[in-house]
């Protein structure tokens, strides 16, 4: 049996909200009939309200109220196409209707097993909707089933009843969010006041107090922040199930027997996020579905089971939630996918000859790249992981591809929970201060200046047997390099498929920051993705490190 209590309060609220609706636009067409108008406009009010209310109880498992519900709008359509006129019994019986759901759903807020009746609602409704047009029938009806039905105006608990839940427009709890950045900058220039002060004063009491109230002031606003984006998080449930629908008409018209399996769909992350992420997805699962998984013949004969399945996966790791889609499909042949590189010109036969599996594997994410025979709806025209790359790319992720030949692939996306505020690595170019979003650093290096070698024009270092293309910043951002020194500091970072060091001058240490866009007047900077104040009130660019991993002249075939 499915649990519901995490969902019976939203369902609540927002079945209550249905049911206010009704009762408004129920008055209002009382008012409407009196005057001798018959508004179909409020009847479709009405009908809609209703339908939705029907559809979220039945898929909570309600069936009493949507059996209930369902009457109630065959009851409304006799109205709205004439069959059944409207009489004064009528609005009692709906006015009562509507005082009978609110009733119940109280019921159902103490105890969601609770077993509902709406016995006498119904007959209600059979004697007065359903007992034909007949106009002397009607009035026969009227007079008879009066006492039938409980009339539940005297009912006012709801007008008393608290609610648990307030809904926010979410602009609201960006402007909040916004104002928590705010804060994280002063504690931050507290904390260099701090520093300051130490040098400087010598009363060590006044100093342990301001310290204390420091302390106090950083503890409050990381409450404050991660209660505030406690309030904008989301369960990525909302997305996984979007495909369900997808992956059944795809499996229908395809002839593919296609299991779509959900794990850590409760994870949670930030709506910014949570809107982004769907497209992403979208691609990747027609990719598993159209690529992936076989024909029920071809699983057969490799042995494989029934149906095939595809596994959408999240977890948190850290400030960052992991998102994976598996398929134990036929995997990806790199030979294949070298080939058809080849093939289409996006790479030469030399240069394809010279990549590892994994930078083969790399290729698909290449624009116009397919290795697709057959042209169908979703799959054959080269576009869908291109697009995939780029949006990652676009919220500082990184996207990753494993898998076996004949068992199956891999595709994992890791991300930050929030697009406002994010944890960089700050670092120090030619006397500048950079900061560098720590969801695209995988390492931070001190290595000896000999260590650097130059491979056809361009700089490369050796980490762990494979050579890393290494990149200026203060070559990049047109800096005034620092004198030469026998060590460099490297901070190894990745972007998507791409990987590199990026030289800087000195590591400064993590820090929670800030997201300031920049404004549309400055046009297109390169490996730049915005701005952030620092303590001292100083502006560090934060660096784009999917812009200069892609500007900056690439070594393609290293290993």
């Amino acid at each position: 049996m499915v649990d519901i209590s995490i969902l019976i309060d939203e369902f609540l609220d927002d079945a209550n909200g249905h049911i206010g609706a009704v009762e408004v636009a129920l008055m209002d067409l009382e008012k409407r009939w009196s005057d001798g108008v018959h508004d179909q406009a409020l009847l479709t009010l009405l009908l809609g309200n209703l339908h939705t209310l029907k559809g979220n109880s039945g898929m909570m498992g309600f069936t009493p109220v949507q059996q209930y519900v369902h009457r109630l709008e065959s009851a409304l359509k006799l109205v709205q196409d004439g069959t059944s006129p409207l009489t004064s019994t009528m609005f009692e019986i709906l006015f009562s209707a509507v005082s009978a759901l609110r009733s119940n759903l109280a019921r159902l807020s103490d105890d969601p097993r609770t077993v509902l009746d709406f016995s006498d609602e119904l007959q209600a409704l059979d004697c007065n909707f359903f007992a034909g047009s007949n106009p002397q029938a009607g009035e026969a009806v009227e007079q008879e089933v009066g006492p039938k039905f409980r009339n539940r105006a005297g009912d006012t608990a709801y007008i008393t009843q608290k609610s648990t839940t307030l809904k926010v427009g979410f602009e609201k709890l960006d402007e909040l969010l916004n104002l928590v950045g705010e804060l994280v900058i002063h504690r931050t220039a507290l904390n260099t006041l701090e520093k300051k002060l130490k040098e400087k004063v010598s009363d060590r009491e006044l100093l342990d107090s301001f310290n204390e109230a420091s302390l106090l002031i950083g503890k409050s606003s990381t409450d404050l922040r991660e209660a505030i984006m406690k309030a904008r998080m989301l369960p990525i449930k909302s997305v996984f199930q979007r495909f369900q629908r997808l992956v059944r008409d795809h499996s229908h018209k395809s002839g593919k027997q296609i299991l779509l399996r959900f794990e850590g769909e409760e994870t949670e992350l930030d709506k910014t996020v949570i809107d982004e992420i769907g497209e992403p997805l979208l691609h990747l699962i027609r990719n598993a579905a159209d690529h992936g998984i076989e024909s029920p013949a071809e699983r057969r004969k490799a042995g494989k089971p029934l149906p095939g399945t595809i596994t959408l996966k999240a977890s948190h790791e850290s400030n960052h939630i992991v998102i994976s889609v598996e398929d134990d499909g036929k995997g990806m042949d790199p030979d294949k996918i070298r080939n058809s590189a080849v093939a289409k010109g996006l790479i030469g036969i030399e240069e394809a000859a010279a990549l590892t599996r994994q930078e083969v594997l790399q290729l698909l994410f290449l624009p116009g790249f397919s290795t697709s025979t057959e042209l169908t709806e979703t799959s054959g025209r080269g576009i869908g992981l291109d697009v995939v790359k780029k949006i990652v790319t676009s919220l500082n992720g990184m996207i990753d591809i494993s898998g076996t030949l004949g068992e199956g692939s891999k595709f994992t996306i890791k991300l930050p929970l929030t697009l406002a505020i994010i944890t960089a690595l700050m670092v120090e170019v030619s006397a500048e201060t950079f900061a560098i979003p720590l969801s695209g650093v995988l390492e931070s290096i001190r290595i000896n200046r000999d260590e650097i070698h130059d491979v056809n024009g361009s700089e490369v270092v050796k980490l762990r047997d494979r050579l890393l293309p290494v990149y200026r910043l203060d070559r990049f951002f047109w800096q005034k390099s620092c004198a030469e020194r026998d060590h460099e500091y490297i901070v190894v970072v990745g972007s998507g498929e791409k990987r590199g060091g990026l030289v800087v001058d000195r590591l400064i240490g993590q820090q929670e920051i800030v997201i300031k866009a920049l404004d549309d007047y400055l046009g297109d900077l390169p490996g730049i993705s915005g701005g952030t104040v620092l303590g001292d009130g100083n502006i560090s660019m934060i660096v784009d490190i999917g812009s200069i991993l892609s500007i900056t002249k690439q070594i393609n075939s290293l290993n």
